[in-house]
């Protein structure tokens, strides 16, 4: 298997795997309107098609060393049924996300949901650590946490100001002012928010049980496992989001079939943007130690996605347009308690 055997490839390696985490949510968006639903089934495809060609491609590179297909033979059914499981609980969580997406878009969605996920993780990390700074990690988590319901806070602020400028520019009508339709509203995209976000919270830890320890599953075959399950179990999670909608009318699966050619493309390329991501930040966890980047930076470059789908939302998308000095400050705060916070948790998870 190839794999970052530097200290210049795992950094490599480490940033391609953040901006490849922080930027596949982009191609939903450059698909226009189209139904998260039918997204995912290419985006799981995508994963797929991804995993199994870096397996066969770098996973069976240098042959006269351990390959994947030798790893796979080498390790328990345990592992595998681990691997394969976060990959279940992957499909609920990014669909949660996708779903929260839809409705409030990439700069509003990633800080609530992988935000839930971040004060999760930093709290199961504290638990389980050998040495950690208290006052720190807990000061981080707080930053983490108020990071969150700042996001909720200027999302339900935007609606607030676009809604009283719709308002204003409609042209009183009688007719018509009982047939107003509702947009959804914050408490919607928040609930989907925090479920999501408990569900990626335990996705790392599953995938993990897998990953870490002896006997365990190197990166290419772990990905690939996980792959395999997320595309199996996708129309059992898909098939209940389209009976009960977020946001549309209920669809039905054979909806898929009605997406254009460029929409399943951006499907196809979020989930090989996606896993490529997620395979390399296998990569660099299992790169030599001493090649590694110190604790504290490994931390902020894998939490560090949720800034990146942030900024698209923001510079790209412009998705705050319209929402006034007091969103864009809101917004702003926003992205500063994320930074102290991670930052905070990094330093007190690793105090040497």
């Amino acid at each position: 298997m190839i794999l970052p055997t530097t200290a210049f490839t795992v950094w490599i390696v480490a940033i391609l795997s953040l901006l490849c985490l922080g930027s596949w949510a982009n191609t939903l968006k450059l698909a226009g309107k189209w139904r998260f639903e039918y997204f995912y089934y290419d985006f799981v495809f995508g994963i797929l098609l991804c995993t199994g060609v870096a397996a066969l491609a770098l996973g069976s590179g240098r042959a006269q060393e351990l390959t994947f297909q030798d790893n796979l033979l080498l390790v328990g059914y345990r592992k595998m049924a681990w691997a394969m499981g976060s990959g279940v609980v992957l499909n609920l969580g990014m669909l949660l996300l996708l779903a929260a997406m839809s409705i409030a878009g990439m700069s509003v969605a990633f800080p609530l949901t992988l935000g839930v996920a971040l004060v999760i993780g930093a709290v199961w990390d504290f638990a389980n650590a050998t040495q950690a700074n208290t006052p720190l990690t807990f000061i981080g988590v707080a930053l983490l946490a108020g990071g969150v319901v700042v996001a909720g806070i200027t999302y339900t602020r935007l609606l607030r100001v676009l809604r009283d400028a719709a308002q204003k520019a409609l042209t009183p009508d009688p007719r018509t002012k009982s047939k107003r339709q509702k947009s959804a509203g914050a408490t919607l995209v928040i609930i989907l928010s925090v479920i999501g976000g408990i569900a990626l919270s335990t996705f790392p830890k599953i995938l993990g049980e897998a990953t870490l320890g002896d006997g365990s599953l190197a990166p290419y075959p772990a990905v690939l496992l996980l792959a395999v399950a997320a595309l199996l179990s996708s129309p059992f999670f898909v098939l209940f989001f389209t009976t009960f909608p977020v946001t549309s009318t209920a669809g039905m699966p054979s909806g898929y079939l009605a997406g254009s050619g460029k929409q399943h493309l951006m499907g196809v390329a979020g989930g090989i943007v996606w896993g490529a991501g997620m395979l390399t930040s296998l990569m660099v966890a299992g790169a030599p130690r001493n090649e590694q980047p110190s604790l504290l930076i490994q931390y902020v470059l894998n939490n560090g996605a949720l800034l990146v789908a942030v900024a698209w939302g923001i510079l790209a998308w412009q998705e705050f347009r319209g929402g006034g000095d007091r969103v864009r400050m809101l917004a702003t705060g926003m992205v500063v308690l994320f930074l102290a916070g991670l930052a905070l948790v990094a330093f007190g998870l690793s105090p040497k």
